[in-house]
């Protein structure tokens, strides 16, 4: 884990003197990306009064642990020297690489919920493997955290697998994050313009099995196709058998394999007195089971570079393709590679998003998938 706490401060450790102007540049004067205001008013003692009010979205001076040390009040007239090893803001930078990260479970010092302004910068790739748990999540009450991803930061989620055939179901994918704060207050996710909040993409569904008609010419022994005929001769008769000059269609016919289509022939001649074709040659239908194709996995942290397509049957007949998987937060495909029938894609900002709000560039290289 890439994951580090700092904070702006603490001011005046130790027994060095403490400036008014000082005071002014620190907690009037300061801003949360280093900047500072061109300020060169006086400051009164009851604009360093430490603010405890969850409402107030930039205080002077913050509540916090580290404030409530010596403590710095919050009415009346104080000693500056209470200002010793007061902060002002509170980060949390997250660089390299780290998979299912808990955004709320970091080092704040007991300060989440109280009025101190906190950024998690996300400078490096959160992900997921796993399409049951997000790459990142924040699930707690707070107050007053921004959340950014920054240039290049990328927070992935996981793709979800393959259906097999025959019939298989696409797995849902992963989300990239989610974000909750029940009764938390001034809670953002903002985005860089080139930052990648993206939800894996859905697999796809396994194709059906079928069936499918092959056609060949067979050959096979004729048998006999003959009636007796009988002649007076003399005081008495003679019977003799007599074949039936067709061709040989009916000896052919009477033991056609099934599936014969037409009319069978003879291919060797007849055979007297059998009256048989010696070789019968008929075209036959064969009904052959087929198999439908597997489904393809959706794009995600697990799965970057495969291909998204689906195969289809060869010579498959009645049998059907799998879907193809689902790109970045979008749904896979169902069988027979029915758009969107598949597993379903995931969210990029995801989980309810109670006190929270999006900021930023909010576009399709930014975010894939839907949001809260």
């Amino acid at each position: 884990m890439a994951v580090t706490q700092t904070t702006q401060g603490p001011f005046f450790a130790g027994a060095g003197p403490i400036s008014w102007s000082d005071l002014r540049e620190q907690f009037r004067a300061a801003n949360i990306d280093g900047t500072f205001d061109n300020d060169n008013n006086p400051i009164s003692v009851s604009e360093l009064y430490r603010i405890t009010d969850l409402t107030n979205t930039d205080p002077n001076v913050p509540d916090c642990t580290e404030n409530r040390v010596n403590p710095i009040p919050t009415t009346g007239t104080f000693p500056i020297s209470r200002m010793r090893n007061s902060i002002k803001y509170w980060f949390i930078t997250q660089t390299g690489n780290d998979s299912n990260l808990d955004l709320d479970n970091q080092t704040y010092n007991s300060n989440l919920n109280r009025n101190i302004r906190k950024r998690l910068r996300i400078q490096g790739t959160v992900s997921s493997t796993n399409t049951g748990a997000p790459a990142a999540t924040f699930n707690a009450q707070a107050t007053n955290v921004r959340i950014e991803v920054r240039e290049n930061g990328r927070i992935l989620g996981a793709g979800g697998a393959a259906g097999n055939r025959p019939n298989g179901v696409g797995g849902d994918a992963g989300d990239a994050i989610t974000v909750n704060s029940t009764g938390g207050n001034n809670n953002i996710i903002d985005l860089n313009n080139t930052a990648n909040v993206w939800g894996g993409g859905g697999g796809g569904d396994g194709g059906a099995d079928g069936t499918r008609t092959d056609n060949s010419l067979r050959f096979y022994g004729g048998s006999s196709t003959s009636f007796v005929q009988c002649v007076p001769v003399g005081r008495g008769v003679r019977c003799f058998t007599v074949c039936r000059n067709d061709g040989g269609a009916l000896s052919c016919a009477s033991r056609a394999p099934a599936g014969t289509t037409g009319t069978p022939g003879c291919q060797g001649g007849y055979n007297p007195p059998g009256c048989a074709c010696g070789s019968c040659i008929a075209s036959v239908n064969t009904t052959v089971s087929t198999q439908g194709t597997n489904g393809v996995a959706g794009r995600g942290f697990n799965n970057q570079t495969n291909g998204l397509a689906a195969t289809a049957p060869v010579n498959g007949g009645s049998a059907t393709s799998g879907g193809d998987g689902g790109d970045w937060g979008q749904a896979g495909n169902g069988p027979g590679n029915v758009a969107g029938g598949g597993g379903a894609g995931g969210s990029s900002i995801g989980g309810g998003g109670a006190n929270f709000t999006i900021t930023g560039t909010q576009n399709g290289t930014t975010l894939r998938g839907a949001t809260f």
